[in-house]
């Protein structure tokens, strides 16, 4: 348990403390908003990690009530056996609800999730919870009878599903979230499946959520259809939006809007449609503005306090050698590629070669098909021909994370990083634990970045372009692709850019296809080019054979003459 972990625990059950003094009413509705909080916590992590947008949370929660009104009547389970069957029954309701989520994304995905929950509504909840015809109603636990204690109850399943959540989002499979969150094609280069972290981090909302539920049918007894429509969740989603669920205490505040907004309403005398109108303005608000809610604002500025430098890794005088990763260097052979784009030919019968240690370059005038080859290397998009291997292993048919597990490893133009990480985070759901822990240190001192434990979020640009250098060399690839890393620096930059290169290739062996514009940078670093121009190789061998061969000039720069 980290500190933050206690202090959270520590106001948890001061509040609970608190909170025991006041009437039955007011427990009754402070239980209500620990109930809507944790259902709104499905949500909020869900959308911030994943970007994935929900609509269908209290459809969710409605399986949870629905499954612990069912055992507790038909099966004579005990009512605590219940409330953890009814999360448990959710989750695979919650990866069918996610499966869409394979192929559909934004609003698409959010219209098919408010789809399901009125499906749902007709198919399941409007036809009767269990015990409606009965009168029969939820027991609640022997030693949870009264309000009091059933208070205490739902803040430890409370606290208990937060602690998890943290603990999830700390571990592979939640920071894996994160980085589909920022970018589904990092996720793959990264050696990690899409599919496989979207429908692990639905599963968890979904257990979270169905949870929240049987704790709503075990406190008034039994549910009804009206209490879990679609526009409920709709309402929880504004609630999530505006407070800022994506911390327990946004999921705090959501709860306490949810619970005590009726009853101000009501003391004023205004009508209880007034309440949603509310969330819903708030929600588009910070929606509009892209911003985290309320409690994202009051944590960062809290943040703001606290804030320290980031602390830096010893000074490149002092690097030294590192030795390799136990791992065996195969070349990367690309024999006769060509890709389409319908009737558009990219990449026309490319064929290249990368060894171990070599760093070659792959430059071409904007549009000549340089992005699409590495696409098609790695797997991000099909071929129309040709053959793609690592030494003697073929890598035609793989899905893209399978080809970089098999040994390769790719950057992109733009900085793909999550910043809701720590450095050492990032690094170590990227690297797949393939280097040691003194490894990851010289590969971060040889690239001029901070110590493991600094947040991605106080790096500058450039630190953040460095950063995703180390994440493909810290897994150790056989060949890393490496598409524009000098963009936007310095001539000095790009300089001690090149070096670190150089350092990686002569002390572990990694082969580099360079994709660059920067032809100093080109020199410095690479032993051979290949020039592409409209998809087609017009020049291919030694750097500065390359470079002085008439076709390239008239390519790449437009006129013949001197060698770029």
């Amino acid at each position: 348990m980290t500190r933050a972990d206690a202090r959270f625990v520590a106001v948890a059950i001061l509040s609970g403390v608190a909170i025991s003094y006041m009437s039955d009413f007011r427990i009754f509705l402070a239980t209500s908003a620990i109930i809507t909080a944790v259902i709104a916590r499905s949500l909020g992590f869900l959308y911030v990690d994943t970007r994935m947008v929900s609509l269908c949370q209290m459809s969710l929660a409605g399986v949870g009530g629905w499954t612990v009104g069912w055992l507790t009547l038909n099966t004579g389970v005990p009512v605590e056996m219940a409330l953890l069957l009814g999360g448990v029954v959710a989750v695979p309701v919650g990866v069918v609800v996610g499966l869409p989520a394979l192929r559909l994304r934004g609003v698409d995905f959010a219209v098919v999730t408010l789809g399901f929950a009125a499906a749902i509504q007709v198919a399941v909840f409007n036809r009767g919870f269990p015990g409606t015809r009965t009168n029969f109603t939820v027991p609640r636990p022997s030693a949870a009878v009264s309000e009091v204690r059933f208070l205490w109850l739902a803040l430890v399943v409370a606290v208990l599903l937060e602690l998890g959540l943290r603990l999830l989002r700390r571990r592979s499979v939640g920071i894996r979230w994160a980085l589909v969150g920022k970018s589904e094609r990092a996720t793959a280069a990264a050696g990690h499946s899409v599919v496989v972290a979207k429908l692990t981090a639905f599963a968890a909302s979904a257990f979270v959520a169905g949870t929240a539920g049987g704790l709503l049918a075990i406190q008034i007894g039994r549910l009804s259809a009206r209490q879990l429509e679609p526009f409920d969740s709709l309402v929880v989603f504004a609630l999530t939006a505006m407070a800022g669920s994506a911390s327990a205490l946004g999921a705090a505040l959501a709860g306490v809007l949810s619970s005590w907004m009726p009853e101000l309403l009501r003391l004023l005398g205004w009508s209880q449609d007034i309440g949603p109108m509310i969330f819903a303005v708030g929600a588009a608000q910070v929606l509009s503005q892209g911003g985290s809610g309320i409690a994202g604002q009051w944590l960062a500025l809290a943040a703001r306090f606290g804030r320290r430098r980031p602390e830096r890794q010893p000074d490149r005088p002092d690097i030294g050698h590192c030795p390799p990763p136990s791992v065996r260097m195969s070349g990367l052979m690309v024999e006769d590629l060509a890709v389409d784009y319908g009737s558009v030919r990219a990449v026309d019968g490319v064929s290249a070669e990368v060894r171990p240690g070599e760093v070659v370059g792959l430059i071409g005038p904007n549009g000549a098909g340089k992005s699409s080859l590495v696409d098609a290397v790695t797997g991000y998009v099909p071929v129309s021909g040709g053959w793609v291997g690592l030494g003697r292993d073929p890598l035609m048919g793989m899905p893209a994370h399978r080809r970089i597990r098999s040994g390769l490893a790719r950057t992109f133009q733009r900085e793909r990083t999550p910043t809701n990480l720590a450095v050492g985070q990032f690094l170590a759901v990227a690297g797949r634990n393939r280097t040691s822990v003194s490894q990851r240190d010289w590969l971060l001192a040889l690239f001029d970045l901070p110590a493991p434990v600094t947040a991605i979020a106080q790096l500058d640009s450039a630190e953040r372009r460095r950063l995703e250098l180390v994440a493909a060399f810290s897994s150790a690839p056989s060949v890393a692709l490496v598409d524009e890393p000098a963009a936007g620096l310095t001539d000095e930059e790009s300089g001690r850019l090149g070096s670190a290169l150089r350092a990686v290739t002569e002390e572990w062996g990694v082969g580099i296809l360079l994709i660059e514009h920067d032809l100093r940078l080109v020199r410095q670093v690479c032993q051979s080019l290949i020039v592409l121009d409209r998809g087609v190789v017009i020049a291919a061998g030694p750097t500065q054979q390359a470079l002085a061969d008439p076709r390239v000039m008239a390519s790449y720069l437009g006129v013949e003459g001197e060698s770029p």
